[in-house]
């Protein structure tokens, strides 16, 4: 009776693009939803890497066989997925930014709930623009980019190349401050229209002190809200389009940033 013996070069590489589309579903919008079980997105960072590995096994090099140094390149892989992850994480922390501040604005700050992805306390609109950005996300087949970075960055980074260089600090860095930056663009008409009628509500309880302003003012600015938000709904998904573009733009600078290019 011939004894069965199982290859292990096939299994090492599958090993290493699980765990770096691992990383990747961890941090990923859409990918790392956490409406989805725990369980869920297992088998799917499990299907994903046994769809992708027949196509990278002839791109990476046979991995050692020792357990020291195969299991340093698993965290370099798990980083290099959570690097492409985050990339995205910040783009969506943009728009529940915008969210949050316009929800403030129109006095819904204390009208919280639980956000299911972030288990974080927000306010009903943050969870409204994130959804809203998940749309448009996978209208415009954004969560297919995150696949395509991770096949090429195994050309870029090849396992076992991974370094946290300062252009991929000043990368994360940059991003993170460009949420505040992009939120605020967003949420910048609100912020004026809403501001102009604070402004207004201020002079009318000066000139006319009879009048109930703070009772007044709470209706008139979730009125003109909502009124502003529904005007703009037709312009939301470009706009958001446009912020998406940029998502793609910094997966390849992150590619870059992690191969040293």
């Amino acid at each position: 009776m011939e004894n069965f013996i199982l290859p292990l070069n096939p299994i090492l590489v599958f090993l290493i693009v699980l765990a770096r589309v691992g990383g990747l579903v961890t941090f990923a919008p859409f990918w790392s939803h956490k409406g989805a079980a725990m369980k869920i997105r297992v088998i799917l960072a499990g299907v994903l890497a046994l769809t992708l590995t027949p196509l990278l096994m002839t791109r990476i090099a046979p991995p050692p066989a020792e357990i020291g140094p195969f299991t340093l390149i698993l965290i370099g892989e798990i980083l290099i997925g959570m690097v492409l992850g985050f990339v995205g994480r910040v783009v969506f922390s943009a728009f529940e930014m915008a969210a949050h501040i316009i929800s403030s604005q129109m006095g819904f700050s204390l009208a919280g709930t639980i956000d299911p992805s972030t288990q974080a306390q927000t306010a009903a609109f943050g969870m409204l623009g994130q959804m809203l950005a998940l749309m448009v996300l996978l209208s415009v087949d954004g969560h297919h980019w995150f696949l395509m970075a991770t096949v090429k960055s195994f050309a870029t980074t090849p396992p076992g190349a991974f370094t946290l260089s300062p252009e991929l600090l000043d990368l994360i860095l940059r991003l993170s401050g460009n949420a505040l930056t992009v939120g605020v663009t967003l949420a910048a008409p609100a912020i004026i229209v809403l501001l102009s009628v604070e402004l207004s509500l201020d002079f009318l309880g000066r000139t006319a002190p009879q009048l109930q302003v703070f009772f007044l003012g709470f209706p008139l600015k979730i009125g003109v809200g909502l009124w502003l938000l529904g005007t703009s709904v037709y312009l939301m998904p470009s706009a958001f389009r446009d912020v998406m573009g940029t998502m793609y733009h910094n997966l390849i600078q992150a590619l870059g940033a992690m191969g040293g290019a």
